[in-house]
């Protein structure tokens, strides 16, 4: 019997990147979960994101391997392999998060909620248009600036929400222990999209070396 010819690279590669997509929606899920209240739906989806977590841990490390295979790629073994290490570290964020929400969970103040909703749904969406930036960018670096761009955008919305709910924490939380956890929730957030932007930035920075 012939023997089986392995998965190409590439494929792997939006295999890597259906997974970080589900990572993002999964744990944008758990918050949201918990911005309502609904404790069975949030462990439900923590559960599923550090399952996804699990899968991109041993895809990675098939990936890794095949890296010294003959197979040719757009990019060198170091820049796929870099590429790789990144998704690897998003996904560790989006875990993160989640451990975090199943750790403790004090009420949210009404103020604080819409906000984090609106984080909330920002990273889905930046989970979203890094699957697209990374099967875009071995086909065609045409096309991969709008995903950049809005992976840039919605960082930046982030990061600007992340500072008015810290100060919100300060002003309104006066036990202790929920005002350590929400901000620390906050910044995994904001962490999370910090990450993604990232890599879209490496991303372009390998565009711009190739296209030499």
């Amino acid at each position: 019997m012939s023997k089986k010819a392995p998965i190409k690279l590439r494929i792997l590669f939006d295999q890597d990147s259906d997974l970080l997509e589900k990572a993002f929606h999964a744990m944008s899920a758990s918050l949201d979960a918990y911005i309502e209240g609904n404790e069975e739906e949030k462990e439900k989806k923590a559960h599923e994101t550090i399952k996804i977590e699990k899968e991109q841990d041993a895809l990675r490390s098939k990936m890794i391997e095949r890296l010294f295979s003959k197979e040719t790629m757009v990019f060198s073994r170091m820049d796929r392999l870099k590429i790789i290490e990144q998704m690897d570290k998003i996904v560790d964020e989006c875990e993160i998060v989640v451990r975090k929400l199943l750790q403790f969970n004090p009420s949210i103040p009404l103020n604080i909620k819409e906000k984090l909703r609106i984080i909330t749904k920002n990273n889905a969406f930046i989970g979203t248009e890094l699957k697209l930036l990374i099967q875009t960018v071995f086909d065609d670096f045409s096309k991969t600036s709008p995903h950049i761009k809005q992976i840039t955008d919605l960082r930046r919305e982030i990061r600007e929400i992340h500072w008015q709910l810290l100060e919100e924490n300060y002003k309104i939380n006066k036990n202790f222990l929920e005002f350590s956890y929400l901000r620390d929730l906050i910044k995994s957030l904001a962490k999370v999209a910090d990450r993604g932007e990232e890599f879209a930035d490496q991303i372009f920075s390998f565009i711009c070396k190739y296209s030499l």
